[in-house]
């Protein structure tokens, strides 16, 4: 995935120069905010709503790896609101109470034990669980739903999948 290897370099460029670099950086980790807000987004509502039914028809709904991988799917999005509100934070401070947070958002850059809260935390973290995730469906889950689905349901997954991205995220709630 292209964004989350600029993410990475990024991340990296923070760490080495801090602050200074945030500037550059800041279009970067917006752009992979926008990606996880329409096409990460778009991939789990495909899933959600046509693959796991299917997989979950043959092994019911109690099956573990569609459970982890929706529960990975809210996480993942809660991670992906607080980078937007984050950078939305960080792009639009003028109240003082903002401007204060911003300052200790930018004093927490690559350093310290409050990292877990500082931009480039938040985006490593969002990157470690993407990175899980996409294993665990290449590993499992996909291996799992071709040897489980006939061929006819593979189709109608398929063509689920195919509306799902056609309809965008319009109908999304």
């Amino acid at each position: 995935m292209a964004r989350v290897v600029e993410v990475r370099a990024a991340m990296l460029q923070l760490a080495e120069a801090g602050a200074a670099a945030l500037n550059e950086c800041l279009p970067v980790l917006r752009r992979f905010g926008e990606m996880m807000a329409t096409t990460l987004e778009l991939h789990a509502r495909k899933e959600d709503e046509a693959l796991f039914p299917a997989v979950e028809a043959v092994f019911g709904t109690g099956f573990g790896p569609t459970q982890v991988m929706r529960g990975e799917h809210q996480t993942i999005r809660a991670q992906g609101e607080l980078l937007h509100k984050t950078l939305h934070e960080l792009r639009t401070v003028e109240h003082p109470a903002l401007e204060a947070k911003r300052e200790a958002l930018l004093s927490l850059l690559g350093s310290g034990p409050a990292e877990a809260v500082a931009l480039p935390g938040m985006a490593r973290e969002i990157i470690e669980l993407l990175d899980s995730h996409f294993a665990k469906e290449e590993q499992i889950l996909f291996p799992l739903a071709r040897q489980a689905l006939d061929p006819p349901t593979m189709a109608f997954v398929a063509a689920a999948m195919q509306e799902i991205g056609l309809t965008g995220l319009a109908t999304s709630s």
